[in-house]
């Protein structure tokens, strides 16, 4: 079983992106900050990462709903536990991106920093994740062995 730090980093991790996740997509619960949103993803927007090599970026609205809609899903794949490893690589690349478009837009440390402290959490994440299955590993090779010797 893994450990408890790890459980509780993944629920945390799972309930913020999909609160994050929810909302990019509607103003049910924070209207005014809906808002806000919508209107800096026209900013990011002019920063979509591989614009200069493929001349090719998304409309604002269809950018935020993807990030919206990736964030949610993989929060509750973190949460449920499929394919959590893969989950959190996913939100890792969203996070990255985040930082290096804010950068782009020349957005103070305060913008940046919470993405910065989510990106740090997501590895930490993938380092205890990686931990637990090397004990697992030795574990069950141990045990392994002792059984061949009796």
């Amino acid at each position: 079983m893994a450990s408890l730090g790890l459980h509780l980093l993944t629920l945390i991790l799972g309930v913020v992106f999909i609160f994050s996740g929810h909302v990019k997509l509607t103003p049910q619960f924070f209207p005014e900050q809906h808002t806000h949103i919508k209107n800096e993803f026209g900013k990011y927007n002019k920063e979509f990462p591989l614009y200069h090599q493929t001349g090719w970026r998304p409309y604002a609205k269809n950018y935020r709903i993807t990030i919206g809609i990736t964030e949610i899903v993989c929060g509750i794949f973190l949460l449920l536990g499929f394919s959590q490893t893969l989950a959190t690589l996913v939100l890792l690349m969203v996070m990255i991106n985040a930082i290096v478009t804010f950068q782009k837009i020349n957005y103070p440390i305060e913008y940046t920093g919470i993405f910065v402290v989510v990106s740090l959490l997501l590895l930490l994440r993938l380092g205890l994740t990686a931990r637990s299955t090397v004990k697992q590993t030795v574990k069950s090779t141990k045990a392994k062995i002792e059984k061949k010797v009796e």
